[in-house]
């Protein structure tokens, strides 16, 4: 159904908008400014901040552009006296009580109360009086603190809560100049969405524990458009990274608008859960067993006694007699290279990418109406989509470890699962591992599994990978590095191609797109998408096992 356009003039310019639109939002359209505080576009409009005041041609009034729907014919003046007069008082009326603290301010820099008052508000105050002090840095949840100083009751929180997440901890309390936003009794801020508040406060009153008083906007020296990779949601997020002590750090993590995914909107385990990716824990360098303890050694002498031991378990049992399990977290193009190797080049059938059960057709579900999934892994349609599945005759993830228990399996190698962890409430997966000749365990950290290993490998975190994830709903995203590789790690792609080259085996060569290339010639879902065709937003695939 057509949606019926009228045109209207603002400001002497043409504007055509949807029927319905309102004015606010037609402006807005355009990329032209109306300012405005209480207004977001995917809450509930309630037009109680009157920032957004406009002149229509033939009203006695200054009309709310946010609650006024354009009409045919329409003239409206954004910039007229009338409404800079307007502006201006509105912003003198809400600095009575503000506290002058912009250099303290997490919103410094990137405030629009701030923006607002430089370039539409008063140049200096004429109120006198003492102002009406209230509470400061008051945690309200695990995630937020709240500034009431600050707040200037856009009521923006309240409406989240209410209509979005519909937990509803937030209200207005009070009257008049006493009006304070605030828990209800017995409530604390801690949904699984808190953190959407701090990104919808229009200036510092609710603010990140994580990220208090760390940074300013000028020190972050890059904002990474990326894809969160803890679900398989694929929310889009932007990755702020700053120069630090220990070299560059990720401080915190946005949502990346994208209306075909996550809205406005991410979790908060997307949102704080990223720490894990500088943790000094991690595994640093290659590590080999010897004499039961695992030693750091080279990368040529870790890929080398994984390509001996392969070559000879090959050559003495046959393909049949090795593994490989690789996690949904890998980007399609390293699943690609896991396929091509293992699978194409060295006929290994055993090959699996399901160890959760919310892996496996019909597991993936919504946790709630918005946008948390059951499956915590960003690639596993990704995965199924590339085939990372048992070949013919070949041996799923439990039926490999019930193999190596009996001996039938001799090597297995594991690409960032912790099996031990995952699957040891139904399976003796210790004893099972502890059979094999050859276990070879890729990780961030030196998991359980990763410790009963003959070597040890390790990972990059989604934070320092290029290439992309194809979500629950069939659309490939791409993700970009925010940070550089911990420690000597080096991308799963490279170690793939060096064992190859060890094994001389043919493998694709290059960078992640390089790989890409092949997966769209290759693989009939992906045909035809180009890195250009994912852009920032991701495209959606038609021929997915999701959408089959």
């Amino acid at each position: 159904m057509e949606c019926h356009l009228v045109e209207l003039i603002v400001d002497g310019m043409p504007v055509q908008a949807p029927a319905g639109t309102s004015i606010l939002a037609a402006v807005l359209r355009t990329g032209g400014e109306i300012p405005h505080f209480c207004y977001h576009p995917k809450l509930r409009v309630v037009g109680s901040c009157r920032m957004c005041q406009v002149e229509v041609q033939g009203t006695p009034k200054l009309v709310i552009s946010c609650a006024t729907p354009v009409a045919e014919g329409m003239e409206v003046f954004t910039a007229s006296e009338r409404v800079k007069k307007a502006r201006n008082a509105v912003l003198e009326f809400l600095l009575l009580n503000h506290p002058l603290d912009c250099p303290v301010c997490d919103k410094g820099g990137e405030c629009p109360l701030q923006n607002y008052t430089l370039k539409f508000g008063p140049g200096e105050s004429r109120f006198i009086e003492p102002k009406i002090h209230r509470i400061k840095h008051q945690p309200i949840g695990p995630f937020i603190i709240f500034d009431a100083e600050r707040c200037i009751l856009c009521t923006r929180c309240v409406r989240f809560c209410q209509d979005v997440t519909g937990t509803s901890e937030l209200g207005v309390f009070g009257r008049g100049d006493r009006s304070e936003i605030g828990l209800f009794p017995g409530q604390s801020l801690d949904n699984r969405y808190s953190g959407n508040v701090i990104d919808l406060c229009p200036v510092g009153a609710l603010t990140s524990r994580d990220y208090r008083f760390q940074a300013r906007p000028w020190d972050l020296v890059k904002q990474v458009p990326s894809i969160c990779g803890l679900c398989s949601a694929g929310c889009n997020i932007t990755v702020d990274v700053r120069h630090k002590e220990q070299g560059q750090q990720i401080l915190r993590i946005r949502p990346r608008v994208n209306n075909e995914v996550n809205g406005y909107w991410i979790c908060d385990e997307g949102r704080f859960e990223f720490h894990f990716a500088e943790d000094p824990g991690r595994i640093s360098k290659p590590l080999i067993r010897r004499d039961g303890e695992l030693l750091p050694v080279s990368w040529d002498e870790a890929i080398g006694r994984i390509a001996d031991d392969l070559a000879r378990i090959l050559r003495e049992k046959g393909a049949e007699a090795i593994g490989v399990i690789v996690s949904a977290r890998l980007t399609n193009e390293e699943a690609f290279l896991v396929r091509q190797l293992f699978g194409e080049r060295l006929g290994i059938s055993n090959m699996d990418h399901r160890v959760r059960r919310s892996q496996e057709p019909g597991g993936d579900m919504p946790e709630d109406h918005l946008l948390r999934r059951t499956d915590k892994y960003p690639n596993s349609v990704g995965m199924r989509t590339l085939g990372l599945l048992p070949r013919a005759q070949g041996m799923g993830t439990r039926e490999m470890l019930h193999a190596a228990t009996e001996g039938r399996l001799a090597a297995l190698l594991v690409f960032g699962e912790d099996l031990v962890t995952a699957l040891s409430g139904e399976l003796a997966v210790a004893e099972s591992l502890k059979k094999l000749e050859l276990l070879v365990a890729h990780d961030l950290f030196l998991t359980a599994t990763a410790k009963l290993a003959h070597v040890v490998l390790p990972g990059l975190s989604f934070y320092e990978k290029e290439g992309t994830f194809t979500n629950f709903a069939g659309r490939v995203q791409r993700l970009q590095p925010a940070l550089e590789p911990f420690g000597h790690a080096i991308s799963l792609a490279e170690i793939l191609q060096r064992l190859a080259c060890q094994l001389e085996l043919p493998l694709v060569e290059g960078n992640a797109e390089a790989v890409w290339n092949e997966i769209a010639q290759s693989v009939s879902a992906y045909a035809g998408v180009t890195y250009e065709s994912i852009g920032d937003l991701g495209t959606p695939l038609a021929d997915t096992p999701v959408a089959r």
